[in-house]
């Protein structure tokens, strides 16, 4: 019963759909074992890293015009549990660049955090910038050469984001090149606060250059103390800024990779990890990392995972 019960569910998800060619259902399962040493606590754990499920899909509109959309639900896919709202936007694109609305990516995430590399959860320590957000407007740029240019306004009115400004709360505007083995990307965040406390701003830079078999990659942010607060709802006492280098090397269907970082603030963090990643296809991996973080005043923790990813 069980079966013809999940069968039915997926029927129905997917009938509706198999009138547009133009969507797509897709997923990702990232299941990791984890042993964690924090100094008081040494423990095993089954965790799960970014595993999500969503829609997407587009509608031709004739004259270079398209209608686009993506749904994405995050997935507690260690407990088969809730769901979380990763995803939620529609908007057009043709030659003059992509308009879209909801909740998006943001432009600095994209550009800046390019050490995000670890497949292991928790072990992206290092930075401090935003990854999606909500009640976003956002302009993505046609490609120029390499060049391109993105744009986001937060506007939120008595919401988590509300500010206090009477239009954009949050203004995003970034900056990349990519031509070749060479990717750059500079992003800066006006947080536009009514109030001293929520106003500030933020900016960072990352590059990734590929070269043979290896790759070097490199960011750097600065926050200024009520940027910082606001974005991490933190409470820290003077500007924070960090910076991460890492490396990859490719052998085949092998990854290994390496990486180091500091933030500092108040109590500065002290990052470096390992990893190292096999291939068996496009879509299904394993791998094996190690982190330790150093904060301080506080015992180092350290983490240590094996896991299987598979993307449908």
């Amino acid at each position: 019963m069980k079966k013809l019960l999940t069968i039915a569910v997926a029927a129905a998800i997917a009938a509706p759909m198999a009138a547009s060619a133009d969507t797509t259902i897709y997923g990702r399962l990232n299941q990791n074992l984890v042993h964690e040493d924090n100094g008081t606590n040494t423990e095993w754990d089954v965790e799960q890293n970014a595993s999500r499920f969503g829609v997407k899909g587009d509608e031709d509109l004739g004259n270079g015009l398209k209608a686009i959309f993506q749904y994405e639900w995050s997935v507690d896919s260690a407990n088969a549990g809730t769901f979380g709202g990763r995803l939620a936007y529609a908007g057009l694109t043709g030659g003059f660049g992509t308009v879209a609305i909801g909740r998006q990516w943001t432009p600095y995430y994209g550009s800046v955090d390019k050490t995000d590399i670890n497949q292991v959860n928790g072990m992206n320590d290092t930075y401090i910038g935003t990854v999606r957000v909500g009640k976003a407007l956002a302009y993505v740029s046609p490609n120029f050469n390499g060049f391109s240019a993105k744009v986001a306004l937060v506007i939120d009115d008595a919401g988590a984001l509300d500010l206090g400004d009477d239009f954009s709360d949050i203004t995003n505007v970034s900056l990349d090149y990519a031509n070749g083995p060479l990717s750059v990307g500079v992003s800066y965040l006006a947080f536009n606060g009514a109030a001293a406390a929520n106003d500030g701003n933020q900016w960072g830079i990352g590059a990734k250059y590929n070269f043979g078999n290896f790759a070097v990659i490199a960011q750097y942010e600065d926050a200024d103390l009520e940027a910082y607060n606001t974005l991490n709802g933190a409470a820290e006492t003077a500007d924070v800024d960090e910076f991460a280098i890492a490396g990859e090397a490719y052998f085949g269907n092998n990854t290994v990779r390496i990486k180091y970082g500091e933030v500092d603030k108040a109590a500065d963090v002290e990052h470096w990890s390992l990893g190292v990643q096999h291939n068996f296809s496009k879509r299904t991996m394993v791998f094996a990392e190690y982190e330790n973080n150093d904060t301080q005043g506080v015992a180092d923790d350290d983490r240590f995972g094996i896991g299987l990813r598979h993307d449908f």
